[in-house]
């Protein structure tokens, strides 16, 4: 019983303050005229009373002398006293009545969404991507590997949703469709630079006279598969549009793939970027120079050549191709595309009220309350005696 009271008076104390501090400047009324019929009515019985009605607390007398304690002055003061339970019950009946008028607070409440964008990325782990960069001392893969990882950073909490592919000879999910930032971070730093198979000349344990050039990727990203080490672009992206067409949300608007290459690829992909263009998939190609040497030591140069009209092709379907050059000019690459692929932010306002009238309400009740404790001190007190 003690609990319930305490929890009472401690809910009464709290709305009262919450009371004390609403800025009355904000406050909006939603039944006024229900409210002011509530005045009208009450404001008319109280004249009806006034005017009109007997009270039964005053009669007159035959008419006897006043004794001395109740002269003038002190009646006064005794009038005075015995008024304060009527002006308690007039602030009551005042906040009652607004709360009759239920008062409340307009509130905006405002959301941030940012849509989501899809992407494919799809890395070249063709054996020609473990070769010297230049004369960096690094691979092709190593240079744009970190600036890679550079763009995720800047792409964090974007909202993104990404896959993550690669290909040599044939093409391998590494990470399907995933909105989770730190997790496909990390499958980007785990995926292989080079996928060969066992004996290819490259592997410096295989070309102890140095005849050709060596992949010289850090031998964890190097992974040994039978069958790999071309670069069959045409692979990646059949793969990536067939993922894009069984996986990819039809909701998300905005698509795009970004292809890390040297673009010394086996055979022209037109079609299949004639077929990007068809779904609305943006092409983005960032391209390193390839390894002129170690093609013309395999009797690829044709390919270089390839890697030219490829490009062309790129932006002739709709793309765009950035040439890197150096670690620098990667990061700019990618800079590029953060700043094309900006996802769209939607800016949502609800509007709704929060209701206030507990407020004025339990200020009623507390006043009233106060009204019937002072009225009975003040008559047994401070009653109007003869």
């Amino acid at each position: 019983m003690l609990d319930k009271i305490y929890s009472s008076v401690e809910l009464a104390r709290s709305l009262l303050f919450a009371l004390k501090d609403t800025d009355l400047g904000q406050v909006s009324f939603g039944s006024v005229g229900l409210a002011l019929g509530a005045g009208l009515f009450l404001l008319a019985a109280v004249l009806y009373k006034l005017l009109w009605g007997k009270n039964k607390f005053r009669h007159y007398y035959s008419g006897h002398e006043i004794p001395a304690e109740y002269n003038e002055s002190k009646a006064f003061s005794r009038r005075l006293i015995c008024v304060i339970p009527k002006t308690l019950l007039s602030l009551s009946a005042i906040f009652l009545i607004l709360a009759i008028a239920n008062p409340y607070l307009p509130r905006t409440k405002i959301e941030t969404i940012v849509e989501s964008r899809e992407r494919v990325e799809l890395l070249d782990n063709s054996s020609s991507m473990g070769w010297e960069f230049g004369s960096t001392r690094k691979s092709a893969c190593e240079i744009v590997r970190e600036t890679h990882l550079k763009f995720l950073k800047m792409r964090q909490g974007q909202n993104d949703r990404v896959a993550l592919w690669v290909f040599s000879n044939n093409a391998y999910i590494k990470q399907d469709f995933i909105i989770d930032d730190e997790v496909y971070k990390m499958q980007v730093e785990d995926a292989p630079c080079v996928m060969v198979y066992n004996n290819h000349d490259s592997l410096p344990e295989n070309d102890p006279s140095d005849t050709y050039v060596d992949i010289i990727a850090p031998q964890d990203k190097v992974k040994i598969v039978e069958g790999e080490g071309g670069t069959n672009l045409i692979g990646g992206l059949k793969a990536a549009i067939n993922y894009f067409d069984q996986r990819g949300r039809r909701d998300i608007k905005r698509k795009s793939i970004i292809i890390v290459t040297d673009a010394a690829v086996d055979a022209d992909p037109e079609q299949e970027f004639k077929e990007l263009k068809k779904r609305g998939i943006v092409s983005y190609m960032i391209h390193i120079k390839p390894n002129e040497v170690g093609e013309r030591q395999f009797n690829n140069s044709w390919k270089i050549e390839l890697a030219e009209s490829l490009k062309k092709k790129v932006k002739q379907y709709g793309g765009i191709v950035f040439n890197v050059e150096d670690r620098r000019s990667a990061e700019l690459a990618y800079a590029a595309i953060n700043r094309l692929e900006t996802s769209p932010v939607k800016i949502i306002r609800h509007l709704f009220k929060v209701l206030i009238f507990q407020r004025p309400l339990v200020a009623a009740v507390v006043l009233a309350m106060l009204s019937v404790v002072s009225g009975i001190l003040a008559s047994l007190f401070f009653e109007e005696f003869p």
